[in-house]
């Protein structure tokens, strides 16, 4: 298992510009870390690992294999001349009984015996490149089975510790580029931890073995042609800052587009009532331009460094192919030692990749730690309880919060709330109404004070079992691109069809689902968009009534429904909250006039609670808004954008 945020230090998000400033020896620092943890995302899974990697490595073996094979070949259908003495490297060979007769020279076969014998030698070639692409086929199939394991686990881990962040951290983060890093740059890193960990493993053997055949067969030509192999670094140095500053700003480029296209595509409604398609086309083609730009510098930083690479190894080359003049030595044994040499680079090559492409994941690599390191700042206590069959018994003691710096939303707010009683909050916009029903699910935490819930704190729950206990209907309804049956079932996972549709029935809702073109089982569009407003939200009452809760919390449920719906959600609404604690927010007072308690707030403070004749009666800022609500106008003197 991975190291997690308690045992290692918090990784540091490092920006493009910062990659791009450092040193060789800064990056390595800077790498170390991060790249070790994500190596250890392999050790679940290190046999599968270890067999692929000896995969790949017997398949790098197999390239000197190859080469020796290829020269016997050439000895047998293509002989030296045999009145030239043999190699001085045959010579301890040449009296052995059946080399001498099948090698040296070439065996005596009748003519079809011949023809057979040299089809069978040359077919030794293709065989064993068979035999190396098996092996590396193998090599390949369980790296990426790793890979993708470990790219399972990461996406896992990130999605999960987004999904138990608080609504604070939402507020901030631009969702494109959690998407961003959830579903790409994630990719990225397994890549990292798989592929050029088994690449630094496989490249180097086939080197090594190469390098081998090579010095076997001509040990000066060898060290001649490798005298100028260190001077292949040199293209990757000089190309490793342009691509590490090139390759960090096209991922941050990457974020900003998915941005734009997360924006553009939830307000889409907005987008198209102020006629602004071209302004965000606009948008995603300057972040498309840029994009594209490092792209192109990045891919010219990476593929020149294969051409500066083989121009330095065909300096080696020369100086072989002078030093084969020299000596004399035939085509064939020529042939064979320069397909040795041109064999050996393209391995050098890739490992001169690896370098960069490291550098390119360091980026992805802090973004993802970063994720999955984010300690959620409404977390389960190590204590917490599960709560099961609340009464409903709510109580506030003096409770402050704010959602920035600045003016707290509430102030030192003191409310008793009895089990199995509905209360309704009023107020003017900004007054702390929606603030404590966040505050009661537990999307924030109180800055001060404490909420209780059958006369124990909630942050003494787990978060899980407080939320199990409450249902919720929000102004703001949201429904999955799903079937009408699955977002009603959404309210508890374990509820038959029975259950869904009488839950349906009670919502008003079944008479419209049945007929949708197949009922229940009818696809809604993004949001639920190919219903009304008015359906929509009636579908999340039926979610609500299914959850059945001890504790009810309504957000202005009733918004989107017209007179008629909304008598009808009423009554099935007050058979639903029979025995059950009820908190509501309503923007008109007829909705909650028979409420048991009424809330009054204003500027995050309770100013009177009461029913509502009594209030009527006491409370000036209820009969301010009683007054602008029902008669019109402003018995005494108010703000006309005063909102319940």
């Amino acid at each position: 298992m991975a190291e997690t945020p308690t045992e290692a230090k918090k990784q540091k998000r490092y920006s493009s510009r910062d990659i791009s400033q450092m040193s060789a020896q800064e990056f390595v620092d800077a790498a170390r870390v991060p790249y070790r943890r994500i190596v250890g995302y392999i050790k679940p899974y290190r046999k599968r690992f270890a067999v692929g990697v000896l995969f790949g490595v017997i398949s790098s073996l197999f390239n000197g294999v190859l080469l020796l094979a290829i020269r016997s070949v050439f000895i047998v259908v293509l002989p030296p001349d045999p009145n030239k003495p043999l190699p001085t490297h045959f010579e301890p060979f040449k009296d052995i009984p059946w080399l001498e007769q099948y090698v040296f020279p070439r065996p005596h076969f009748t003519h079809n015996g011949e023809l057979i014998f040299v089809i069978c030698v040359c077919l030794s070639v293709p065989l064993l490149i068979f035999i190396r692409g098996l092996f590396d086929y193998l090599h390949k199939y369980c790296i990426m089975w790793v890979g993708n394991k470990v790219l399972y686990q990461i996406r896992d881990e990130c999605f999960t510790n987004l999904l138990n962040q608080s609504q604070r951290f939402f507020n901030k983060a631009k969702q494109g580029e959690l998407m961003q890093t959830v579903f790409n740059q994630t990719r990225i890193v397994s890549t990292m931890g798989t592929e050029i960990v088994s690449s630094l493993i496989k490249h180097p053997v086939a080197i090594l073995t190469i390098l081998g055949v090579l010095l076997h067969l001509e040990p000066v030509y060898t060290v001649g042609a490798l005298i100028v192999f260190p001077l292949c670094i040199l293209p990757v140095v000089y190309v490793s800052k342009k691509v590490r500053r090139a390759g960090s700003k096209e991922e941050e480029e990457a974020g900003a587009i998915m941005v734009t296209m997360q924006e553009s595509f939830a307000g889409i409604r907005v987008v198209k009532a102020h006629a602004r398609e071209e302004y965000e086309r606009e948008r995603f083609n300057a972040g498309s331009r840029k994009m594209m730009e490092f792209i192109m510098r990045w891919g010219k930083a990476m593929e020149i460094v294969g051409p500066l690479v083989e121009t330095v190894a065909s300096v080696g080359m020369a100086i072989g192919l002078v030093y084969a003049w020299m000596m004399k030595i035939n085509a064939a044994e020529f042939l064979v030692l320069n397909m040795a040499l041109m064999s050996m680079y393209p391995h050098a090559k890739q490992l001169s990749r690896i370098q960069v492409m490291l550098q390119k994941a360091l980026l992805a690599t802090s973004k993802v730690l970063e994720v999955i390191d984010t300690e959620p700042d409404v977390r389960d206590a190590t204590d917490a309880a599960e709560l099961t069959g609340a009464r409903g018994e709510i109580e506030l003691r003096d409770v402050t919060f704010a959602y920035a710096k600045g003016i707290p939303a509430l102030r030192k707010v003191s409310l008793k709330i009895e089990a199995g009683k509905t209360y309704a909050l009023v107020g003017q916009s900004g007054a702390g109404k929606s603030t404590i029903m966040s505050l009661l699910m537990r999307f924030y935490d109180p800055d001060a004070g404490a909420i209780l819930l059958d006369g124990r704190d909630i942050r003494e729950y787990t978060q899980r079992s407080l939320r199990d206990n409450i249902g919720l209907v929000s102004q703001e309804t949201f429904l999955f691109h799903d079937t009408i049956y699955n977002n009603i079932r959404y309210g508890r996972l374990d509820a038959s069809r029975k259950e869904i549709e009488a839950a349906a029935k009670l919502a008003h809702a079944h008479e419209f689902i049945i007929e949708q073109k197949d009922g229940y089982n009818t696809e809604l569009g993004d949001k639920g968009c190919t219903l009304s407003g008015g359906q929509q939200q009636r579908i999340s009452i039926a979610r609500a009534i299914l959850r059945n809760a001890p504790v009810l919390l309504l957000d202005e449920a009733y918004s989107a429904l017209d007179s008629e719906s909304e008598r009808m959600i009423h009554e099935a609404m007050e058979q639903l909250a029979k025995g059950k604690t009820v908190i509501a927010i309503a923007h008109r007072l007829s909705t909650i006039l028979n409420a048991d308690r009424i809330v009054v707030m204003k500027d995050g403070r309770v100013v009177d609670v009461g029913p509502h004749a009594e209030l009527l009666g006491r409370c000036e800022e209820y009969r301010r808004l009683y007054e602008l609500q029902f008669h019109g106008h402003d018995a005494l003197p108010m703000a006309a954008d005063a909102v319940i």
